[in-house]
């Protein structure tokens, strides 16, 4: 009788942007023919990407802070990793336990033989624990290696200069997750960052955009398009994938913007497109290649997604970020530092926004120095980003397929 074959979990429970579900669509894909693949997302939204290549999804517990967190920003820590878990629900008991329990059900359900894990921590814990059991579960971490710190760092380093509000110590988030592991038979973690221990850790990032300063041959290279040209078109092209573009001075800038300009708003209303439209804006209804964006334009206006953030790099072009969370603040803030991106405050208002822009536009350093630093990131990008991934993970799906 022929064995089924080896089940791979995808897996993701913090966070709701689309480049989560990508990321882990792109390792499902990476796996190959002989797996079966599953995927559990706290955020549905974006789950039919995953569906339309025939990936079964289902919902899992989503980590996130309570409304009630949210209205108050000051209860909220923010200078470290541990200060984002604890924010997410691991003071909260009830909420490990819940969540433990629903990962350990399933990876021994559905007998999982991978584990890959995007912002996917208690689903990481939960293996770490069948695999004490003597459950051979392999375990792959994958992201931008913002959310990814290296599992023997001990304490959690401040990631963004300026934020630094401690509510809950990372002695007292570990202490929470390990009471409520132990409940569950669980051993204790001797640190916080061992919860990213892994067979494989496929940190896609940049050296420079790296929070935790790892060699670069630590990292692995994004999983992004690369444009075969430079930036040289004169266009301002905008890229708000969310609700962003909704903000009454976003819109007021770009509506008042002189320059050419291009945008793709995949989540705005019909209102605020035809807004931007009547200003002169080309409003593209669908994604379009990065070899056209790099031909097209002179500088991309984003919310410093690290996705976007790695795009334009590799195509030499200068961008400006209005970040919307501290990921991508820190992301940002990096690209500012190696002189590729000016950050704004999301709450620029439009004459703000104009200026920077304008700025960037017409900065005769700004669009040479893009343009080195894209030369330098390509030396040691791969040619085929999704063939480089599966060489990756062939080894642990050559083990699964052996048994």
């Amino acid at each position: 009788m022929i064995p089924p074959p080896p089940v791979a979990l995808l897996a993701s429970e913090l966070g709701g942007g689309r480049g989560h579900v990508s990321t882990l669509a792109q390792a499902g894909l990476a796996l190959g023919p002989g797996v079966t693949v599953i995927a559990a997302l706290g955020e549905m939204r974006h789950a039919a990407e995953l569906e339309r290549l025939g990936f079964a999804t289902l919902s899992c517990p989503k980590l996130s802070a309570s409304a009630a967190v949210k209205a108050q920003p000051l209860t909220r820590g923010n200078a470290t990793w541990a200060c984002y878990l604890a924010d997410c629900g691991f003071m909260d008991r009830a909420v490990l336990q819940r969540s433990l329990r629903f990962w350990r059900d399933l990876l021994l359900q559905r007998k999982v033989a991978i584990l890959i894990a995007d912002y996917a921590p208690l689903a990481q814990r939960a293996a770490l624990a069948l695999r004490e059991e003597g459950h051979a579960i392999r375990i792959v971490t994958i992201g931008t290696g913002y959310g990814i710190p290296p599992s023997d760092l001990a304490p959690l380093p401040q990631l963004t200069p300026d934020y630094n509000r401690v509510i809950h110590s990372e002695a007292s988030v570990l202490e929470s997750l390990n009471a409520a592991a132990a409940e569950l038979g669980m051993s204790a973690l001797p640190r916080l960052s061992a919860l990213y221990a892994a067979d494989l850790a496929l940190i896609g990032t940049f050296d420079v955009l790296d929070p935790y300063q790892r060699a670069k041959a630590q990292l692995s290279p994004p999983v992004v398009s690369r444009s075969d040209i430079l930036a040289q078109g004169d266009e301002v092209y905008a890229y708000f994938s969310r609700e962003e573009v909704e903000g009454t001075a976003l819109v007021k800038a770009l509506c008042a913007l002189s320059l050419p300009k291009r945008g793709y708003f995949p989540a705005a209303s019909e209102a605020a497109k035809a807004r931007l439209a009547a200003s002169g804006m080309v409003i593209e209804e669908k994604p379009i290649s990065f070899n056209m964006i790099a031909q097209r334009s002179r500088v991309m206006l984003h919310p410093a997604p690290h996705g976007s953030i790695c795009t334009a790099a590799l195509a030499g072009l200068p961008q400006i970020g209005l970040p919307g969370h501290r990921e991508q603040l820190c992301h940002a803030r990096r690209a500012e530092a190696a002189g590729i991106c000016k950050v704004l405050p999301p709450a620029a208002a439009p004459e703000a926004i104009i200026a920077a822009i304008e700025g960037v536009y017409h900065d005769p350093k700004a669009l040479p120095r893009a343009h080195a630093l894209a030369r330098d990131l390509r030396q040691d990008f791969p040619e085929h980003p999704m063939a480089a991934l599966s060489h990756r993970l062939a080894p642990l799906v050559r083990e699964v397929l052996v048994g």
